[in-house]
């Protein structure tokens, strides 16, 4: 195949990609079309209360993982390969929308503090912030969110399957 095939053959596959995110997006502008979209994608009635907090969970050890910008490409990504419902985990990653950013910076800061023992140091809150100051405080940042980002995923994730299993639907029994 020569190479202008190629790409003709490329452009016309993203083009029909494009059409069909587009589809995607009008469903949630129809009132019907996106209860039902809302009621398959995110309360998915096949997934299990296990799978859902699974997802959930894992979606905010990935709004919390100290990968700024990236977090909800890469989140989508490896819920797409572990096969969890995206549409909880991107609901959960949001976790780190721009009013909570300073508490998760402020208590993943602060857990690493505690993980970091004798090297532990505190954040000068001066107007005096430098390069080398910041260089001095990221170890400690990155080893407090990453570990923040495991524990808050992990207890959400456990909260969400009690209350999945304490308010599951029971079936109606027709005797």
């Amino acid at each position: 195949m020569s190479n202008i095939k190629k790409i003709n053959t490329r452009f016309l596959e993203f083009w029909k990609w494009i059409a069909k995110s587009a589809d995607t997006l009008w469903i949630l502008f129809s009132k019907e079309k996106s209860k039902q979209f809302l009621k398959t994608h995110l309360f998915n009635p096949d997934h299990s209360a296990q799978l859902k907090a699974i997802s959930i969970g894992f979606g905010v050890f990935m709004g919390i993982v100290p990968i700024w910008g990236f977090q909800l490409i890469v989140a989508f990504s490896l819920a797409a390969l572990f096969r969890l419902n995206k549409a909880l985990v991107i609901l959960a990653a949001h976790i780190s929308f721009a009013p909570m950013i300073p508490v998760i910076i402020f208590l993943s800061y602060k857990t690493g503090g505690y993980l970091m023992g004798d090297n532990n140091t505190d954040i000068p809150f001066s107007g005096n912030i430098t390069i080398k100051s910041i260089s001095l405080h990221l170890e400690q940042y990155l080893y407090g969110s990453i570990s923040l980002a495991i524990i808050a995923g992990l207890v959400t994730g456990l909260l969400s399957l009690a209350l999945l299993k304490l308010f599951k639907k029971k079936p109606i029994v027709v005797a």
